[in-house]
């Protein structure tokens, strides 16, 4: 395998792992392989050579292979610059314009086997090593050899032998290649680069994977891997190369065989595993990976202290192996990789110091006699009290196991119903089931009564509460009441009873539809005081809709519901009040019987004595009962409402005023409080406090005064003929136009309107203010007046004033809208109060001809500009009605971005184009130094020379051809016309010959540009000499002679054709005219047979051919300008590649 294959190779590797610049996660920000950049790991590093000539100074010769020839000699001298050969030259960069190179003493020194020349290279850090080339300076060795190490101070390996005697020198066998199978970091040898040619500038190339089996599977190839690295490499030079001349011990040839080396090169990378992307100095300036995917050391070899939770890898294409950080559940940042516990559970990462209490690999569990607490953050201590627990060990949840009658988490109390904690548990407490909670003070055994319950032992109720019942959670109901007595007990006489309702079974019901209890559940149950409610609600799940259902329970004001959402058919069924009855049976103690006070009435003292009412009645039952309160004028009131059955012209609900018609004050408590009002008929009265004076109240409609003799606010007249005949009163008419809720709207005589409001006015507002407009009896308001609003800088005179039916303002010239707000289309300036001016805007500059209202400036098509869009913006030409297009110079070959009105640019010198974009002919574009740079001179004066010599020589013959032929077919009387005629295909075969001719030499030239217009000058010459000959114009040959003979100045030309010619035009009388005008009738019938076929069409295929050619030009040129881009980036490329891989 050559070295430019494992390259390829090694170059394929590495775009896998996304490059050496590459971060060392993707774009999703997961961990993939990454590798520090390809370099020449052995540039400018010190290699240590065991010989080196100079010290002293010695003369050596250079090996020509050839006997006898006098040999170059020279001194190679250590201590001057000028001819030293030191280690350093040979790793230093590798000019080949100025080459150095190392070099050892000569074979006259005894540098020859079996001593041998080390050359060591410290690398600083393990490399994986893609090859190792030496480039000799002399012919290479006959034997030598290449070695590594894989630590700094480790031992040597042999990595490559190359020798012509491999078995004598090495005792390897000479191969290639490891076969499948074989160690594969084994040492080859080969004797493929130990001739002794070439004698100068000859290159070892050492592959460190050539010939490898395992080289396309390295990622899974740890022996791969590993024989790739190194830290040092060594080259032993064993034996030198002769001519076999050495035997005669002749010091010339003697000093003509040593070792030179003008470059060693080690390709590689940085040594990261696949965990980093660079290489950096450290501290102590040694060389480090800078290491990802959570790994370190100088290899990226181990993983970071925590990251150990499974065993370190290298990284492959495939999965990066980054190091997982060990699970210690948050409570230790120290742990060690477990190799038996990753075989047991996959995870290897083992923690160490657990803190809060917990052990465990992943410090997943507590301490003994710990717990973990409820957050699950930390283990707490279980603190189990040593008086009242079994064990000092709790369970998970903390609590301790507890002795007898022993509670709580860390058993230090006694449960409900015990006390005296001791040694042996605690002792049970005495008290009544039924009205305490069986529980007592753990000091002194007083026992803890239910809510509503009293006493040591708790069997007695409290003040207010009865029923001493061991179901009832508060141990003794509440009084009841109705809320009016504190002191009750249970009635005697009822028994428990039952309220039940079942449903028929079958049949369905699709509606919705809600369940009413019937009439035994109804009404009042006080007898269910403190009862249950029961009821069977069944859910069948084969329906998946929601249901929502609620249970309502209604009653003296009070509404309780309880909301059911199921999903599924909902079934109601068994539904049973718990109730009491009287009779014989099992006593119902929840009935009561209270002791009423005073005004009270019933077992509840649901009722008010004789002679008292609710205080609130509109609490029911629950309010209180108080005396009748009637003024006197009556004994007895309604229990419920209060209301008294008043007497004596009197009302209300306490008698408290006089009935409709009468007056006087009710309050004194008499008879004859009330008396009859003095008012018309269906009006009442009422006494004023302060003056005891009687005026009437509710008058009639329209009317108003003491005794209704006056007309209302908002009506008009005279209803007692004051002045005039009597006039009732009746509403004014202001159309709406007044607010209701005002006073004094209008005259209560005349009926004038006097507060018009929605900006209207007149006696009865039913016109607009001036400065509005409108209809002012509209009947919404939005229609009535409006204001005018008129602009003051679009109206005559800056009046706000308008036609009040209209709302037109009185506009300025060219000013529009009602309210003179706008300038006509094509005008501007409002706002200078004389009216609007003409946009002016240009024709074919604007859009439509409309401007800014404000600035004047007109709407511009593309790329024009000006107050009225008349020219061009700046870098834009072709003012048209479609716009100005950019000029778009190119800004390397033009002199400014500003075109000419054709769009042409103005072209520095050297640049040719409507853009400036090429160069021009004989110019060339220079990377280095930006713009178009001239050939040099000899260009230009050979491409002329030669163009001025083909065309002329052409030509010459052309010319030359036509007249022998000419002058055959003069002499020739008897067959001149039919000569004539057979000679035009020859003759436009000569046409088509030179046209040839020109074309090659044109594209000997390179200019395909020139090749086209100079294609199309020669057809358009072709032709005219052709039509030249068939007229025989003697003084045209003539002429064309003299031109000829001008062209070709300095030209290789037969001269002594011309004096021929000339003469044969000077004996021109001599040709038989007769003849001639039959030749020149025959041409002129040929001419217009070629016009009509051949030759037009040819010439109309050449323009076109010419103008095909320069749109090729057009695509040579942007071809050449990308391959020389590419040719450059191939360049760069090839650069960085050692010089047998590129070559």
């Amino acid at each position: 395998m050559s070295l430019f294959s494992c390259l390829l190779l090694w170059t394929l590797w590495a775009a896998c792992s996304h490059g050496a610049m590459d971060e060392c996660i993707d774009d999703s920000n997961r961990p993939h392989r990454c590798m520090p950049e390809f370099v020449n790991a052995a540039f400018n590093v010190t290699v240590v050579a065991t010989n080196t000539c100079g010290s002293p100074p010695e003369e050596y010769c250079v090996q020509t292979g050839v006997t006898g020839v006098t040999k170059s000699c020279h001194i190679c001298d250590a201590g001057d610059p000028r001819h030293h050969h030191s280690a350093v030259y040979l790793t230093d960069y590798n000019n080949q314009a100025d080459t150095t190179w190392w070099q050892s003493q000569t074979m006259l020194a005894g540098i020859q086997y079996p001593n041998s020349i080390n050359l060591t290279l410290h690398l600083g850090k393990s490399f994986d090593i893609t090859y190792v080339r030496l480039k000799f300076h002399t012919s290479r060795p006959e034997s030598f050899a290449i070695y590594k190490r894989t630590s700094e101070d480790g031992p040597w390996i042999p990595y490559q032998y190359y020798s012509g005697s491999c078995e004598k020198t090495f005792s390897k066998i000479n191969r290639g290649f490891i076969r499948t199978g074989e160690d594969e970091q084994q040492a080859l040898c080969t004797d493929e680069f130990s001739d002794i040619s070439p004698l100068t500038g000859g290159n070892v190339a050492f592959s460190t994977l050539e010939g490898r089996p395992s080289k396309y599977n390295f990622d899974n190839s740890p022996v791969l891997q590993d024989w790739v690295t190194a830290t040092d490499i060594r080259v032993a030079l064993n034996r030198l190369n002769t001519f076999g001349d050495e035997v005669f011990n002749d010091p010339k040839v003697l000093k003509s065989y040593y070792y030179a080396i003008s470059d060693f090169a080690v390709g590689g990378r940085c040594k990261c595993n696949g965990h980093a992307s660079e290489c950096v100095k450290n501290e102590r300036s040694k060389l480090v990976c800078n290491c990802k995917h959570n790994t370190e050391g100088p290899d990226c070899n181990v993983c970071k202290p925590f990251y150990n939770d499974r065993p370190w890898r290298r990284a492959t294409a495939d999965n990066a192996n980054e190091c997982l950080p060990c699970n210690c559940n948050g409570k230790s940042g120290e742990c060690y990789f477990d190799s038996e516990l990753y075989r047991a559970t996959g995870h290897g990462g083992h923690c160490r110091n657990c803190a809060d209490n917990t052990d465990g690999p992943n410090c997943e569990r507590c301490l003994d006699n710990y717990y973990r607490d409820p957050s699950g953050q930390r283990c707490l201590s279980c603190s189990c009290n040593p008086v009242g627990s079994l064990s000092t060990q709790c369970d998970n949840t903390g609590r301790c196991s507890c002795k007898p009658g022993v509670t709580g988490d860390k058993c230090d109390r006694c449960q409900p119903g015990y006390h005296t904690l001791t040694a042996a548990g605690c002792r049970p407490c005495s008290c009544n089931p039924a009205g305490s909670t069986q529980e007592c003070d753990v000091q002194t055994g007083r026992c803890q009564c239910k809510e509503n319950v009293d006493g040591f032992n708790c069997d007695r109720c409290k003040l207010g509460y009865f029923n001493l019942d061991p179901q009832n959670p508060q141990g003794c109901t509440p009084c009841f009441c109705f809320q009016h007595s504190t002191v009750c007990e249970s009635a005697d006489g009822y028994h428990i009873h039952k309220i039940t309702s079942t449903f028929d079974r079958g049949g369905y019901w699709s509606n919705r539809l809600g369940c009413f209890l019937v009439e035994k559940f109804l009404g009042n149950q006080l007898l269910s005081y403190g009862q249950n409610l029961t009821l069977n609600f069944r859910i069948q799940r084969h329906d998946a809709r929601l249901s929502a259902e609620d249970i309502v329970l209604e009653g003296a004001g009070h509404r309780v519901a309880v909301p059911l959402i199921a999903q599924g058919a909902g079934y109601l069924d068994n539904v049973s009040l718990v109730t009491a009855r009287r009779g014989p049976g099992t006593p119902a103690r929840w009935v009561e019987k209270c002791t009423c006070p005073q005004g009270y009435l019933g077992q509840h003292c649901e009722q008010c004595d004789l002679g008292y009412r609710r205080s609130q009645p509109e609490l029911g039952l629950f309010s209180s009962c108080e005396p009748c309160i009637c003024n006197g004028h009556s004994d007895t009131c309604d229990s419920v409402t209060g209301m008294c059955n008043c007497q004596h012209n009197t009302t209300g609900m306490s008698c408290e005023r006089c009935k409709d018609g009468f007056y006087g004050d009710s309050t004194v408590g008499s008879s004859s409080d009330c008396k009859p009002c003095p008012c018309p008929a269906g009006a009442t009265c009422a006494v004023v406090p302060r003056t005891k004076e009687v005026v009437c109240t509710n008058c009639p409609t329209g009317t108003t005064g003491k005794r209704c003799e006056l007309c209302d606010d908002g009506f008009f007249g005279d209803p007692l003929g004051e002045n005039g005949p009597i006039r009732a009163c009746r509403a004014c008419s202001c159309n709406n136009n007044i607010d209701p809720n005002a006073v004094g709207n209008c005259n209560r005589e005349t009926g004038e309107c006097l507060k018009c409001i929605y900006n209207t006015t007149g006696v009865f507002c039913d016109r607009c203010k001036e400065g509005f407009y409108g209809d002012a009896r509209a009947a919404n308001v939005t229609d009535k007046c409006k204001p005018c609003s008129c602009s003051p800088y679009g109206t005559v005179d800056g009046k706000t004033t308008c036609s009040q039916v209209t709302g037109q303002c009185q506009c300025l010239p060219y000013v529009i809208n009602r309210d003179c707000s706008a300038c006509e289309p094509g005008f501007y300036n409002l706002q200078s109060g004389k009216g609007c001016e003409r946009c002016n805007c240009n024709s074919i500059g604007s859009t439509n001809g409309q401007c800014d209202i404000a600035s004047g400036q007109c709407e511009c098509q593309p790329g024009v500009t000006g107050q009225h869009c008349e020219r061009c913006e700046v870098n834009f030409f072709g003012f048209s009605s479609s716009g100005c297009k950019p000029c778009d110079c190119d800004p390397e070959g033009s002199e400014s971005a500003q075109c000419k009105d054709d769009g042409r640019c103005q072209c520095l010198p050297g640049f040719v184009g409507a853009r400036c974009d090429m160069c021009e002919e004989n110019y060339f574009y220079n990377r280095s130094t930006p713009g178009c740079q001239q050939c040099p001179n000899c260009y230009s004066l050979v491409r002329d020379k030669v163009r001025d010599c083909l065309m002329n020589t052409a030509l010459f013959y052309i010319l030359k051809t036509v007249f022998l032929d000419f002058d055959k077919r003069v002499n020739d009387n008897k067959t001149a016309a039919e000569d004539a005629m057979r000679r035009i295909p020859e003759i436009n075969a000569t046409i088509n010959e030179a046209n040839e001719k020109t074309r090659r030499a044109e594209a000997a030239l390179g200019n395909a540009a020139a090749d086209a217009k100079e294609a199309k000058e020669k057809a358009e010459e072709a032709e005219k000499i052709a039509n030249d000959v068939q007229k025989v114009h003697v003084g045209f040959q003539m002429k064309s002679i003299k031109t000829i003979k001008k062209k070709n100045v300095g030209c290789p030309f037969p001269h002594q054709t011309v004096p021929y010619l000339i003469r044969f035009a000077c004996n021109i009388d001599k040709v038989d005219l007769s003849k001639l005008n039959q030749i020149d009738s025959a041409l002129k019938d040929a001419k217009d047979k070629m016009a009509g076929s051949e030759l037009d069409r040819k010439l109309k295929e050449l323009n076109d051919i010419a103008k095909s050619q320069e749109d090729m030009i057009g695509d040579y040129e942007r071809q050449i300008r990308e391959i020389r881009a590419d040719i450059t980036n191939l360049n760069d490329i090839k650069n960085t590649l050692p010089e047998e891989a590129s070559s």
